[in-house]
């Protein structure tokens, strides 16, 4: 009788110990980003239209359990077929957390430091001129996650 006690102490014990090991890896910080969609159409350039305006165009989803640091966006060159590029001076983005359209001509603070989970809705702009042969276009929009100061 006395060794079943024993042994159900030590397995009760053991079983607390385990529940307090899963519950700290549970609640170690994470932060996750994400947008919807995966990928963005600015529209198609054409002869006649110099301005491409996309409100609502990307939401960047932020899971995060802890503290984080602003979230940057930058844009590499968007490139045509026939070797023509538009560079990030042209692109333009709008968050809740910037004053209207800014270049991205360097990275681009689009949410401040904040606490835990939220979404960021981006309008996006590409201004292009006569210079640029009409077509599409590709490139990449780069987000980073800077340390919280």
């Amino acid at each position: 009788m006395k060794r079943l006690g024993i042994t159900l102490i030590l397995a009760i014990g053991l079983l607390g110990l385990a529940g307090v090991a899963q519950a700290e890896q549970t609640d170690k910080p994470f932060i996750n980003v994400s947008t919807t969609p995966d990928s963005v159409d600015l529209g198609t350039a054409s002869l006649f239209t110099n301005t491409f305006e996309v409100p609502a165009a990307l939401t960047v989803n932020v899971d995060a359990n802890c503290f984080h640091g602003p979230i940057m966006i930058s844009a590499t060159k968007l490139k045509h077929s026939q070797g023509s590029s538009i560079s990030p001076e042209h692109i333009f983005v709008k968050s809740p957390d910037t004053s209207g359209f800014v270049a991205m001509a360097k990275p681009v603070a689009i949410s401040k430091a904040t606490m835990g989970s939220h979404k960021i809705v981006l309008d996006l702009r590409v201004e292009a001129d006569l210079l640029y042969p009409a077509g599409e276009y590709s490139g990449t929009l780069i987000l980073t996650m800077v340390p919280p100061t």
